[in-house]
């Protein structure tokens, strides 16, 4: 998801309803917070030497200690404003940094926003490590291994 996908999402939302985020089957605490969103130019090299570039996205957020949930209205606007002042973070996919009680911080996939009972709930899911040669070596049937670095 991106962005971009996710303010079109929020449009068709109440901006009064409860934005809830969801991780592991539990709802974040109330009172949470968007510390950032950041846009980062990455270079890279992986395990068979080759060197890429690409651009990633982050929506950091700080669990909460109780009180209200953000409104739907209220991050629609943190989001429109970020993307006006800085428009590169409308389209790359985006990954969202969160630590349960702020201790573990893990990376996590947004899944679609869903209203239900009266909020919108985004659910948080785990994502796993990746070797890019690997999947691209398995997507062309080579059946080379991943870890030979290029002559």
């Amino acid at each position: 998801m991106t962005f971009a996908a996710l303010f079109d999402a929020l449009t068709r939302l109440p901006d009064e309803a409860s934005l809830v985020f969801q991780y592991n089957g539990t709802s974040i605490q109330g009172g949470y917070h968007v510390t950032e969103l950041r846009l980062s130019d990455t270079t890279s090299i992986d395990c068979s030497g080759t060197v890429t570039r690409f651009t990633e996205t982050r929506l950091q957020l700080l669990d909460g200690y109780g009180g209200a949930h953000m409104t739907v209205g209220t991050f629609r606007t943190i989001l429109k404003q970020s993307l006006a002042r800085l428009p590169a973070l409308a389209d790359a996919p985006f990954m969202v940094e969160f630590a349960p009680k702020n201790e573990g911080l893990m990376l996590l996939t947004p899944s679609e926003p869903v209203f239900k009972d009266g909020r919108a709930e985004l659910s948080l899911n785990r994502t796993t490590a990746v070797c890019r040669p690997f999947e691209r070596r398995r997507s062309d049937h080579s059946g080379k291994t991943c870890c030979n670095p290029a002559a």
